[in-house]
């Protein structure tokens, strides 16, 4: 299969964009949360959230931007893989669409949690009211990231499948992909089905530790290799 030089192009930017998103997505949704969510401690977290509102609200910007470069990810993946299987590359980017949309409006809980919270003078004046209602959207906002989850793992999962029949990168590479997806998608199902198991910000995070390394490594071999054609098989020798 030949590669034409839009493809190119769009395997180069889906592998810049993929690296930015791991380390954005790092600060974003693993270092700021950690920072200042204390899973099943209501009053600790709205204390942190009083005391680090910017770094907390600086968070939420900073996963905007992300779900913007997403779209852009999405679209350069389409572009790559289009000629493989055009509905598979089209059902991929739906997905991600719809996984964006799940993640920006999701971001609205942790501006309300910090809304809820704002105008009070001390951490200690904060009702115990207060700190549940704020609790309550942080909550949200964990579980809206779960699902959002489900819908990256079926969109990246289809795009990993593509690379793999395409042969564009090592199939070894993409392989894992499919797999590192699946597990993504089942382990974030499991959080949606069995209550109290979305409180649990880890839990998120190990089901995605295998697309995580998928993805920096993919990223850099499409940002520093690109794509490469299949390879034509041999003919047969000719008999004497």
């Amino acid at each position: 299969m030949t590669i034409d030089s839009s493809q190119r192009t769009a395997a180069r930017v889906a592998g810049f964009v993929l690296l930015l998103l791991m380390a954005a997505g790092f600060f974003s949704q693993a270092y700021v949360p950690g920072q200042i969510i204390v899973a099943g401690d209501a009053a600790a977290t709205a204390r942190n959230i009083v005391a680090s509102e910017q770094l907390f609200r600086i968070g939420v910007a900073v996963d905007v931007l992300i779900f913007a470069a997403d779209i852009v990810m999405a679209v350069a993946f389409y572009v790559l893989l289009k000629k493989v299987n055009p509905g598979l590359a089209l059902l991929a980017l739906l997905w991600r669409t719809v996984q964006v949309a799940i993640m920006a409006m999701n971001g609205l809980s942790f501006l309300t949690a910090s809304s809820v919270l704002n105008g009070s003078d001390t951490a200690g004046a904060l009702s115990p009211d207060l700190q549940e209602l704020a609790n309550t959207y942080v909550g949200a906002h964990t579980a809206g990231f779960n699902l959002g989850l489900v819908f990256l793992a079926l969109g990246n999962g289809v795009f990993a499948y593509l690379l793999f029949t395409s042969n564009y990168i090592p199939r070894a590479l993409s392989a894992w992909g499919i797999l590192a997806y699946v597990v993504m998608a089942v382990g974030n199902l499991a959080t949606i089905v069995l209550a109290g198991a979305e409180d649990t910000a880890g839990g998120v995070m190990l089901h995605y530790m295998p697309a995580f390394f998928f993805e920096v490594i993919a990223g850099g071999w499409l940002l520093f290799k690109g794509v490469r054609a299949a390879t034509p098989a041999e003919p047969a020798p000719e008999r004497a």
